[in-house]
């Protein structure tokens, strides 16, 4: 799903801010699809283009007016229809796994560090995602409490992931240098 469709999807909620749909994409799907203002606005600008949305200025007494942004009828409609296509196979980007890939060109001691460093961003990010899961609960429907759960259950499985293969991982790879 593209960023106009979830913005779609956002203002299916109610009427918001460039500003509000950035905090909502953070706060509420950001572990598994974030964006950026600067896929934001423009997105925003093209669903209007595209009558999708409409958006009204608040005007604002000592600093910059507020636009909020509206779903029209066709925007509900195209959200309806692209909620019934076909799942896409995800993308996955991962700084750290691409750190680890390279890692075997490193001595031992530097790819400890990174491992460790890795383990301990994981748990950083399960601890932080497990407080804002609950701090967002009583506002969440079924499914969105399954998507965070879904989320929680992946960090898991990767920080026990590294656990069960670090000592295995570092320990063949510094023998093999030796």
């Amino acid at each position: 799903m593209d960023v106009k469709t979830i913005i779609l999807g956002f203002l299916n909620d109610g009427e918001m801010s460039g500003y509000d749909i950035k905090q909502f994409f953070s706060n509420s799907i950001g572990f598994f699809y974030d964006a950026s203002f600067g896929a934001i606005y423009p997105a925003l600008r093209k669903l209007e283009e595209e009558g999708l949305v409409t958006k009204r200025e608040i005007i604002q007494s000592g600093k910059p007016n507020k636009i909020l942004y509206n779903i029209t009828d066709s925007g509900k409609e195209l959200f309806q229809k692209e909620m019934m296509t076909p799942i896409q196979p995800p993308i996955v980007r991962s700084d750290m796994l691409v750190k680890l890939f390279f890692a075997g060109k490193r001595t031992p001691q530097e790819q400890e560090k990174l491992f460790d460093a890795c383990l301990q961003h994981q748990k950083d990010l399960l601890a932080q995602t497990a407080k804002s899961r609950t701090k967002l609960a009583e506002g969440m429907d079924e499914f969105q409490q399954f998507s965070w759960d879904f989320s929680l259950h992946s960090i898991q499985s990767t920080v026990q992931f590294l656990e069960d293969h670090k000592d295995r991982l570092l320990k063949t790879n510094a023998e093999v240098k030796a």
